[in-house]
């Protein structure tokens, strides 16, 4: 039953790339929620038991970033100068909204406004993770630009010659049958 129901499933090349990125970017929002938590407090340990609530602070930082890849898609896999710069705006708007959602799904009023704040202060205490987050979203943007192509070659116009054909028009006060119109056409030639 499995089988028949996956067997339409069959992802192109460029979409694999895609979940890739996007496998990137939430282990790398994972790894940034998971040293954010592990500075909260007075316990400033990595390895330390976790509980409850740790758990899902992390797991609201996957899920914040892997939504602000999906809300910023539009911002990665352009090629050229311009792409660059795309790559930098995504950068910056994907972080603000991964850190803004993620932030509101570990607590929902006070992570709105200190999910960023955390981000900004885990970061500027280890710059390693800045490094982590910045190359999964440009890694995200390489293999984004080959399931951006393989979209984009779906809506190439097709180079076919274009042949018009058209209607004789009737005769100027000539009644047509629109219900028949061979027989219409044979009391014309009568």
């Amino acid at each position: 039953m499995l089988s028949s129901l996956f067997s339409n499933f069959s992802p192109t090349a460029g979409e694999k790339r895609l979940y890739a990125a996007a496998l990137a970017v939430s282990l790398a929002g994972g790894v940034v929620s998971f040293t954010i938590v592990s500075q909260m407090g007075h316990d400033q340990a990595m390895l330390r038991r976790l509980s409850g609530a740790d758990y899902w602070f992390v797991i609201a930082g996957v899920l914040g970033s892997l939504c602000a890849l999906f809300a910023g898609r539009d911002w990665l896999g352009h090629g050229g100068a311009l792409g660059v710069l795309k790559l930098v705006a995504g950068i910056l708007a994907i972080t603000f909204m991964g850190t803004i959602i993620g932030g509101t799904l570990a607590l929902p009023f006070y992570g709105t406004m200190f999910g960023p704040m955390m981000f900004c202060f885990t970061v500027a205490a280890h710059p390693v993770l800045a490094l982590i987050w910045v190359n999964a979203l440009v890694v995200a943007h390489l293999l984004m630009t080959d399931w951006r192509r393989e979209r984009d070659s779906i809506f190439a116009p097709l180079n076919r010659s274009v042949t018009v054909v058209t209607a004789r028009q009737p005769q100027a006060g000539a009644r047509q049958n629109w219900l028949n119109p061979k027989r219409d056409r044979e009391k014309r030639r009568a």
